[in-house]
């Protein structure tokens, strides 16, 4: 079987874990992948025999232009894929017309764990109910998404496909302080707090420092800029007392040494969803409403600020940090399975 896998294709860990879990679970399976740079995927094809890399521009132009009966089924694996204006496909009359010829050729096109929005046009929301009555299946991450097309066949939701991730375990450090930044100044509606933000960093880890803590900065993705606020933050302290965790495409190495945090604040998305898997104790700083929606779906109860109420005389005291119970982790990872219903059916 041939499966061609639609993703954000960046060396981003939160889309590379959703490709690596398709390839552990489905290893007889040839994947195909497109992607503007074999580098993305270095790490993948050395480990894993059933992954092909194709170069060439991940649009909905290249989709439609494509044969679709050149594969067995279409997997979209992807979070924030159904942004209005998006970076990688996304929704438009090609991208449509090609999922029509999906449905007339009987070939499965699914998506796994994503979220909708933002959006800001009714065409696009239009165009969007258009596309999902002609998928096989899309199963949400979050309950907004779900119930804005719930009256739609195909759709479904369940948690995030990364709660069914088995991380293994992994002994911690001991005060260790692991925070996983991102970069605003690519971000428009944030890059005004971008030097509060940094100095706000910049003084709550001088405070786990003066309390014995060694503080790791995490890197999720470095296309996005997230390293560049590494560097920046590993030049106000000295040698030793910060240490970069950049992520270079190995998923194993990476997710290892993020496991072994006693404690994590959470900006990315995946990292809050990998730190509740991890057993950590967590505090969350959002940029999104995708973020929001999942404590609230998940009630989850996480201590939680927003970047837009971010000052840097804000301190994020390790007192306040949540450890969620095991057995709610063990509840929402059952759930989560469901993201797989229908890639589980038609591959296996």
């Amino acid at each position: 079987m041939k499966v061609l896998i639609l993703a954000y294709a960046r060396k981003n860990i939160g889309d590379d874990l959703f490709i690596k879990m398709l390839l552990d679970r489905y290893p007889t399976v040839d994947f195909f992948i497109k992607a503007n740079t074999k580098e993305y995927f270095t790490w993948f094809t050395d480990t894993y025999k059933n992954l092909t890399v194709l170069i060439g521009a991940d649009t909905d132009v290249e989709l439609n232009n494509s044969n679709v009966t050149d594969y067995d089924a279409y997997i979209y694996v992807g979070g924030s894929i159904f942004m209005e204006g998006g970076k990688v496909y996304n929704l438009s009359e090609d991208f449509y017309s090609f999922m029509q010829r999906c449905k007339e050729n009987n070939i499965p096109f699914m998506y796994v764990s994503s979220n909708y929005g933002p959006y800001q046009t009714q065409e696009y929301f239009d165009l969007s109910i258009k596309n999902f009555k002609e998928c096989t299946d899309i199963c949400f991450r979050d309950k907004y998404s779900y119930n804005l097309f719930k009256d739609i066949p195909s759709v479904r939701y369940a948690p995030d496909y990364v709660f069914t991730y088995d991380l293994g375990t992994f002994e911690k450090i001991n005060n260790s302080v692991g925070i996983s930044v991102i970069d605003l100044d690519i971000r428009n509606k944030l890059k005004d707090k971008s030097e509060k933000y940094l100095n706000f960093l910049e003084k709550n880890i001088s405070n786990y420092i003066d309390q014995g803590k060694t503080v790791y900065l995490y890197s999720f993705c470095e296309y996005e800029g997230d390293e560049k606020t590494i560097d920046y933050l590993l030049g106000k302290f000295p040698e030793g007392k910060v240490i970069p965790v950049r992520y270079n495409g190995d998923l194993n190495t990476y997710l290892e040494m993020y496991s072994k945090m006693e404690y994590m604040i959470c900006a990315r998305f995946h990292a809050m969803i990998l730190s509740l898997i991890a057993n950590q104790k967590i505090y969350v700083v959002s940029y999104s409403k995708k973020i929001d929606n999942v404590i609230d779906d998940l009630e989850l109860n996480l201590p939680i600020i927003h970047f837009e109420d971010i000052e840097e005389n804000i301190n994020l005291d390790l007192d306040d940090f949540v450890l969620v119970d095991t057995k709610k982790i063990n509840k929402i990872s059952k759930e989560a399975e469901q993201q797989e219903l229908a890639v589980k059916k038609y591959l296996k």
